[in-house]
C-alpha cells in the first residue's frame, strides 16, 4: 500500500545489525584486550617468579659456596694446628731425648770422676759427712757399718772423732762412702758414692719422663 511506510522497515533492520555488529567487535575487541592483559599479567608473573627463583637460587648458590670455603678453612685450620702439633710434639721429644743422653754421658763422666775419689785430699772429710749422715738416719738404733776395706782405717778414725761406737766390717766394695744396717741385716741404708748418683740419675731421669709425658 502506497504511503504506508512499510518500504522504510529494512533500514531499521539494517541499523540495528549495524548496532549488534558495533556491539560483538567491541565484545571481541574486550576480550581480546582482556586476553592480552591477563597474558602480560601472566608473562609478569612469571618473569618475576623466575627472577625470584634465580636470586634464590644464587643466594642459595653462594651461601653453600661460603659454607664449603668456611669447611674447607676450619679443616684446613686443624690439618695446620695438627701438623704444628705433631712437629712440635716431635721437635720437643727429639730435644729431650738429646737433653737424656746429654745426662747420661754427665752421669758416665761423673762416676769416672769419682771413681778417683778416695785419691782427692778432701775425700777423708766427705766420709766423715757420708758416715754422719747415715749413723743420724738410723736414729738411735743399734747398727753395724759396711765400708771397703780401703776405708777401713778411715772409718775407724772418723768415728773416734764424732765419738761413735759400733761394729765396722769391711764386707763391701764401692767408689766411696758406707752403708749401715741393722745387726740381723733387715734394715738397710746406703750412702756410698754409687747410691747417691744413682739416685740423682733417677731423679733427673724421672723429670725428663715427666716432661715426656707432658707434664
Amino acid at each position: 500500500m502506497p504511503g504506508s511506510g512499510i518500504p522504510h522497515a529494512p533500514h531499521r533492520l539494517k541499523g540495528q545489525q549495524d548496532g549488534v555488529g558495533m556491539a560483538y567487535e567491541n565484545l571481541l575487541k574486550s576480550v581480546e584486550e582482556s586476553a592480552q592483559e591477563t597474558e602480560r599479567e601472566i608473562r609478569t608473573k612469571a618473569q618475576k617468579q623466575a627472577d625470584d627463583i634465580r636470586t634464590t637460587a644464587k643466594t642459595e648458590a653462594e651461601e653453600i659456596r661460603k659454607r664449603i670455603l668456611d669447611e674447607a678453612k676450619v679443616s684446613a685450620t686443624i690439618e695446620r694446628n695438627k701438623q704444628l702439633y705433631l712437629a712440635k710434639g716431635a721437635i720437643k721429644e727429639q730435644a729431650l731425648k738429646s737433653r737424656e743422653k746429654i745426662f747420661e754421658v754427665a752421669f758416665l763422666a761423673a762416676e769416672q770422676k769419682l771413681s778417683r775419689l778416695r785419691e782427692e785430699a778432701d775425700y777423708p772429710a766427705i766420709f766423715a759427712r757420708l758416715a754422719e749422715e747415715t749413723i743420724h738416719t738410723m736414729g738411735g738404733t743399734p747398727f753395724v757399718l759396711h765400708v771397703d776395706r780401703r776405708d777401713l782405717d778411715l772409718c775407724k778414725k772418723t768415728l773416734e772423732v764424732i765419738r761413735v761406737k759400733c761394729e765396722i766390717r769391711d764386707d763391701i766394695e764401692c767408689m766411696g762412702g758406707l752403708v749401715a744396717s741393722s745387726p740381723d741385716d733387715l734394715v738397710s741404708i746406703s750412702n756410698t758414692v754409687e747410691s747417691r748418683l744413682l739416685r740423682v740419675r733417677e731423679h733427673k731421669r724421672m723429670e725428663i719422663f715427666h716432661i715426656l709425658a707432658g707434664g
